[in-house]
């Protein structure tokens, strides 16, 4: 008895520590740091921002197991760092829902693009188009980032002002990813739960079945018998087994599911009025480009400088539309690859401790795992093998409701058609210069 409740309780705090994820590890970090700096600066592991700008320094080298380690003990990713840690107004527009699984929902006034692009709004875009039209590619990179994370925080500072999107669409990976990591901790600590009750607790007394059933002796089906032992053990394993797959029944269908489908839902919902909000700008901005010689300024300088200003906040926000769908990109990317690493990794490291645990009981109380589980017969064998498919189908449907994001639902940069604008606005500027030749005669 004693021993099923340490056995139990070290699966408890198993749960725990998955569902902490890096909080371990960081705290492990700050602990070791003072002994490992040494060696990690005879491996000349060092933070890429010490290279000056347009090189590639030894600073930016390391080994991969240095980087993994670096990677899981790190408070923040490389993108969030880019990112910055202001967020106040982004924080009160976010609702978090739920207790066991969570899901985000965005509030109205999260967006804070201006409604209309305003001549105000419109310089502080030609400014940022400016730094970034004229802006260099870094070359450098820390290897001690994981490459999309990378990618993602040169795109956080080249556009700033998309920060709030960005931040979300992070945020958001964040919790689809620890939707999957609790699944599968709940479903592994559910099979292991029951595997671990039915060893040390199916003694063939506990449930008492065939008292309940008025049975004094045992069934014979032909070839087939079970004495009262055998049927107070079938009873129990029936019992835990059914009540396993009811548990992961409940915990996936009434929480997981639907908590997750919201998420996507949340999250296509919030790209599409994202995108429509700069869509809008960007059809203002075309306009105001091929309006330029229209009206009553008569200054070329005046001329000059408004096609300028219009044509590069045409590029500009073009370049913002396809940089965040290249974030999605590889958000998409980083929840699919993470859910399939918890899908995998954290059943397996249920299955290392149970493997571990066994062989300390088998060294100290002489405990023979398969020779108890043959004990148990051959309907726990049975019903055991099912809720281990139960388990599999369930972990397989787990991230269906990324169908909720559809690309075609949203103005794209492929909608902008760029290549037609841009000719169509040069081909405005050569019309008049073509009118005013014909109409003065000759060149000017």
């Amino acid at each position: 008895m004693a021993n099923g409740l340490i056995l139990l309780a070290g699966i408890g705090l198993l749960i725990l520590l998955v569902l902490a994820r890096q909080i371990p590890l960081q705290l492990l970090a700050r602990i070791v740091a003072p002994v490992f700096r040494p060696v990690m600066r005879i491996f000349r592991i060092k933070p890429s921002g010490n290279a000056s700008a347009g090189t590639v320094k030894a600073a930016h080298s390391g080994t991969s197991a240095w980087a993994a380690l670096s990677r899981a003990s790190r408070p923040q990713t490389e993108t969030e760092r880019a990112l910055g840690e202001t967020f106040d107004h982004e924080d009160k527009h976010i609702t978090r829902h739920g207790v066991l699984f969570n899901w985000l929902s965005v509030v109205v006034g999260y967006i804070q693009v201006p409604n209309e692009l305003s001549d105000e709004v419109a310089e502080r875009y030609h400014s940022e188009g400016t730094r970034f039209l004229n802006g260099r590619v870094p070359i450098s990179a820390d290897c001690q980032n994981l490459y999309e994370d990378e990618e993602g925080a040169i795109i956080a500072r080249n556009f700033p002002e998309d920060a709030g999107c960005l931040y979300l669409l992070n945020r958001m990976r964040k919790e689809i990813n620890g939707n999957v990591r609790k699944l599968t901790v709940i479903f592994s600590a559910i099979i292991s739960s029951i595997l671990i009750i039915n060893l040390i607790y199916n003694d063939g007394a506990a449930l008492g079945l065939a008292t309940l059933m008025g049975l004094s002796e045992g069934l014979s089906l032909g070839p087939l018998s079970m004495d009262i032992e055998d049927i107070n053990r079938a009873g129990f394993a029936a019992l835990t087994t059914l009540g396993g797959a009811f548990a992961m029944w409940i915990a996936y269908y009434v929480e997981y599911a639907p908590y997750q489908r919201n998420n996507f839902r949340e999250l296509s919902n919030f790209i599409t009025r994202y995108l429509a909000r700069l869509n809008d700008h960007f059809r203002t901005a075309e306009g105001q480009a091929k309006s330029v010689t229209v009206g009553q300024e008569k200054d070329a300088a005046e001329f000059s400088k408004q096609a300028r200003k219009w044509h590069t906040t045409v590029l500009w926000i073009a370049w913002r539309i396809f940089f965040i769908e290249s974030f999605v990109r590889g958000v998409m990317f980083q929840i699919l690859r993470n859910s399939g690493y918890y899908l995998v990794m954290v059943p397996a490291l249920f299955l290392v401790v149970l493997a571990g645990v066994n062989s300390l009981f088998a060294d100290s109380l002489a405990f023979d795992l398969w020779t108890r589980i043959a004990d148990l017969g051959l309907v726990f064998g049975f019903l055991f093998v099912a809720l281990i498919g139960v388990y599999v189908i369930f972990l397989r449907h787990s991230m269906t409701s990324i169908d909720e994001i559809n690309q075609d639902e949203w103005i794209g940069f492929d909608s902008l058609l760029l290549d037609n604008v841009l000719g169509e606005m040069v081909g405005k500027y050569a019309e008049d210069v073509g009118y005013w030749k014909n109409r003065i005669g000759g060149s000017f």
